[in-house]
């Protein structure tokens, strides 16, 4: 039996492994070139997260600074995953790309159309009219954000000791208050009074509001999960949608497959948001897991908890401001009622 499966992971092209009860079953040349760890009988190495029995998923992990993608399916037999060395994780790809400038265009036009000429974002000007420009301004930061991953010199990231906890309770309680508006519930479990981890504190505030913001856009009203806890060497940050299960279609953008070259449809976004928080997780050396099935899917973020910097401070900062806009009000626009921006202006 075991031959069999040996055999036909041999006839794969690309890397595969199969894994059961966290230990390899067998593994093909190919992914023993890449990851020599993964011989039979061998643990599965820590940094990769799998999806609970029967379910799907797609996800990153880093190992000796290579950022490598993978898919998974489980099921009886244990799980199988195929994965690849992904070093430009974050490259901008060509529909990507296609679906920013459709959304540039539009909202362009939604700007035209609601200043009449004489508004500007601000104080005074149009709810509408401050939303639009929130959302554009949340695409063009996106968008700046890819090319600079895809440069040599990458994004800036400058990692702290910092209290995560404490960082998750901050957005969340400023993110449930404006959601509740949408007619969605965002709700937060965790025992963790505080958990330190060395981490840039912006870039991962911008990874936890992306992922609530492409919950809640999928539950349109309902109710969104953020869960955190602590598990071995890692905090592990999980965002439900804990809505209807998405349908097919849904599902297959949410785990980022291959779209056939199509345009994202009006309401589904540009198609970066995912691809940032796997490029932000690996940047801190962790790991991410789209996880769906018959249930509604989430996304599993894990963190390692150290080593910390003890000449680092401690802290769970305040939200910052970027280019004068909430960055919680920018992250959330696509979601959030035009009604919310008329008390928000630029400072």
């Amino acid at each position: 039996m075991l031959d069999s499966i040996q055999s036909l992971l041999d006839s794969f092209p690309e890397s595969v492994v199969q894994v059961r009860g966290g230990t390899v079953l067998a593994s093909n040349e190919k992914a023993r070139q890449y990851l020599p760890q993964l011989t039979p009988g061998a643990p599965l190495p820590a940094c990769i997260a799998l999806p609970e029995q029967g379910e799907s998923g797609t996800g990153s992990f880093v190992v000796d600074d290579t950022v490598y993608s993978y898919s998974c399916k489980s099921g009886p037999e244990g799980c199988v995953l195929s994965f690849r060395p992904s070093p430009r994780e974050a490259a901008l790809k060509e529909w990507q790309l296609d679906g920013a400038l459709q959304q540039l265009r539009a909202l362009l036009g939604d700007i035209l159309a609601e200043a009449g000429g004489d508004a500007f974002p601000g104080q005074g000007a149009p709810a509408g009219f401050n939303k639009t420009f929130h959302r554009l301004f949340r695409l063009i930061s996106n968008l700046e954000f890819m090319q600079q991953a895809a440069g040599e010199e990458g994004v800036p990231f400058h990692p702290v000791t910092m209290d995560l906890a404490g960082l998750c309770r901050d957005t969340i309680r400023s993110a449930g208050d404006l959601l509740r508006e949408s007619g969605i519930q965002l709700e937060y479990r965790s025992r963790e009074s505080g958990l330190l981890i060395p981490g840039d504190p912006e870039l991962l505030r911008r990874l936890l509001l992306g992922l609530i913001s492409n919950a809640a856009r999928a539950v349109g009203e309902g109710r969104v999960g953020v869960a955190l806890r602590r598990g071995g060497g890692w905090a592990i940050l999980v965002v439900s949608n804990l809505g209807a299960p998405p349908s097919r279609r849904q599902l297959a953008a949410l785990l980022q497959e291959d779209q056939g070259g199509g345009l994202p449809l009006p309401g589904q976004g540009a198609g970066l948001g995912l691809p940032i928080a796997r490029h932000i997780a690996a940047l801190h050396r962790g790991k991410l897991l789209v996880q769906g099935g018959d249930r509604p899917p989430s996304v599993l973020v894990s963190l390692p908890t150290g080593p910390l910097n003890g000449r680092s401070s401690v802290r769970a900062p305040a939200v910052q401001r970027d280019g004068g806009l909430d960055p919680v009000l920018m992250e959330l626009s696509d979601v959030l009622p035009a009604s919310l921006f008329g008390l928000e202006g630029l400072d």
